[in-house]
């Protein structure tokens, strides 16, 4: 399949912080890709020095594509990645996070589809993704997980973009998972209509690439998404809870939940958010963000109401 002549170029991100053991797994998958026109980006966000020695003794004087930036101060995750892709000179774009990993035929795999793309409709790749624990094992899939199509599937932006509104979760993917096209993507990583996402970064950029174009689903596992202890974001039900409602808010001004029953699906989508988020902190008040959660969960129901008895 790697017969393209000159390849467009596919900048790989891999943002990081302070788990050296997992970004080397994650690099040297980066590395193993059968895709010929790849450079590779690292933004180390890490406290200490582990990564930069494990990254100068072993790789930049082997792998000329690799470019290394030590940040001088911690970003955070969400900036980290912002400027990484600041950063990237690629046509197309894949992040991977530094404890996932890909497939060897990942990018060749997905740049299959976007160079038989003649008319640049294809906004973004994605495909079915295999679950991992901390050693690598997978992990039996949840049901909530299994793959949307049974052979490779072209789909509509907009009706793709419903289908995870609808369904209340990011069916689509993590970073990791999707291969996009860069010049699509008109807004900053994890913004939607001016609004910074926290937890929802990457469904708010799908549904800005998904409405400007079609996207791609492949049915074979290409990146393993993996689920461990050390993760950085955990616990943001009051987060998720925000982000989902505003999502679907935004999501109209984009195109999406046009159809009436669709966006009550989507607000209704939101309300789950809502319970699921005051079940959890009922359950562990200990893990309550600070004392305006309530308020801000109110706030959440609030709107997804006022939507609801708009209808």
């Amino acid at each position: 399949m790697n017969n393209i002549k000159n390849p467009p170029l596919v900048s790989i991100l891999i943002p990081t912080y302070n788990r050296p053991h997992y970004f080397k797994i994650a690099l040297e998958s980066a590395l193993a890709q059968t895709y010929s026109n790849i450079e590779i980006i690292i933004g180390d966000d890490s406290t200490n020095n582990e990564t930069e020695k494990l990254i100068y003794r072993h790789y930049l004087h082997k792998h000329k594509h690799i470019t290394y930036i030590r940040n001088a101060s911690t970003l955070g995750q969400f900036n980290n990645a912002l400027m990484l892709l600041e950063q990237s000179n690629g046509e197309y774009i894949n992040f991977l996070m530094d404890d996932d990993t890909f497939y060897n035929n990942k990018i060749e795999k997905m740049m299959f589809y976007f160079q038989q793309d003649l008319n640049k409709n294809l906004a973004l790749i994605t495909s079915y993704r295999a679950w991992i624990d901390d050693n690598g094992d997978i992990i039996e899939q949840h049901p909530s997980m299994k793959k949307l199509y049974d052979e490779d599937t072209l789909l509509n932006g907009k009706d793709f973009g419903n289908r995870m509104l609808m369904s209340g979760q990011n069916i689509i993917g993590e970073p990791t998972i999707v291969l996009f096209r860069k010049s699509l993507l008109t807004e900053p990583f994890g913004t939607l209509h001016g609004r910074k996402y926290g937890c929802s970064v990457d469904m708010a950029s799908w549904l800005s690439l998904l409405s400007k174009g079609d996207a791609m689903y492949i049915t074979e596992p290409l990146s393993s998404f993996r689920l461990h202890t050390g993760q950085q974001v955990r616990h943001k039900f009051l987060e998720g809870c925000e982000d989902f409602s505003q999502l679907v808010l935004a999501s109209k001004k984009y195109g999406f939940l046009q159809d009436t029953k669709y966006y009550k699906k989507g607000l209704i989508r939101a309300y789950g958010w809502y319970k699921n988020a005051v079940k959890f902190y009922d359950l562990f008040p200990n893990l309550i963000p600070d004392k305006n959660t309530h308020a801000r969960l109110s706030y959440c129901l609030n709107i997804i109401t006022k939507e609801l008895r708009a209808i």
